[in-house]
């Protein structure tokens, strides 16, 4: 049974410094340590960009910390709130892959692992450049007898809200590559702040609500979004030859337990 967690949407700042009036530290402290105490069995996290909130090389050192306290192993990618160059300088150059982003694949447990980097620097839109999409098209075509699970900053599938105005911009490009192998199971996205799932182009996709603040997703893509306090959520993502499950585990909730719970 394959295991993995994926959290997203960090925008880490060093302790003391509140983020749209949140400690995103101590949320990530709080994520760690529930990592560590419920899914210490998990092959692999994955932090699904917006690591930190202003690209700033202080806020990955607080990060490196962090990661460096979990029980599992952990890999990244970037989303639109990161830095690539600072990213890099921190965590090393061997983040990167030969497509010169932070694009990574992995085996485990029969089945094959895909992690994308979808960031434009300066830009809270997405992309994937035509060497990520060859590259992505490679590491299908190598899997072609195994189910793939891909993992990647922002959300590709209209979701018909107002962070469609933010969307992977050459999403259907993305989807395409995609379509070409026979067993894609999860395509996971934070980026927008909260829950959904969603069926396109004959392919499942799934966005989390992440580490910071959540969203209240109202569905009119003229009406801004309300912020919230949480959850604060991972996604847990249990994987077998015949299914693909996709838990999604709220680590910081205000809905305290009924009596006798």
């Amino acid at each position: 049974m394959l295991k993995i967690v994926v959290l997203s949407d960090l925008h880490l700042r060093p302790k003391g410094i509140l983020v749209n009036g949140l400690d995103a530290h101590d949320r990530l402290v709080q994520g760690i340590d529930w990592l560590n105490r419920a899914h210490a069995d998990a092959d692999l996290c994955v932090l699904a960009g917006d690591l930190v909130d202003t690209g700033d090389k202080a806020s990955y050192e607080a990060l490196k910390h962090q990661v460096m306290r979990a029980k599992v192993p952990v890999e990244m990618t970037i989303g639109n709130h990161d830095d690539r160059d600072t990213f890099v300088s921190v965590f090393g150059k061997g983040q990167l892959s030969e497509t010169g982003f932070v694009d990574k694949a992995l085996d485990l447990h029969g089945h094959r692992i895909i992690i994308l980097d979808s960031a434009i620097t300066g830009a809270p839109a997405g992309r994937l450049e035509p060497a990520q999409l060859h590259w992505l098209t490679q590491r299908l075509e190598e899997a072609a007898d195994r189910p793939v699970i891909v993992i990647v900053h922002h959300h590709a599938n209209p979701l018909g809200t107002i962070v469609d105005k933010i969307i992977l911009e050459n999403g259907m490009a993305f989807a395409r590559a995609l379509s070409r192998h026979k067993d894609i199971r999860q395509v996971i996205a934070g980026h927008v702040h909260y829950t959904s799932t969603a069926t396109w182009m004959g392919i499942p996709f799934t966005t989390i609500a992440g580490g910071h603040y959540s969203v209240q997703a109202l569905l009119d893509p003229t009406e801004p979004a309300p912020k919230l306090t949480g959850p604060a959520q991972m996604a847990v993502v249990l994987g077998s030859p015949d299914a693909t499950t996709v838990h999604f585990d709220d680590y910081i909730n205000g809905n305290p337990r009924l009596s006798g719970r």
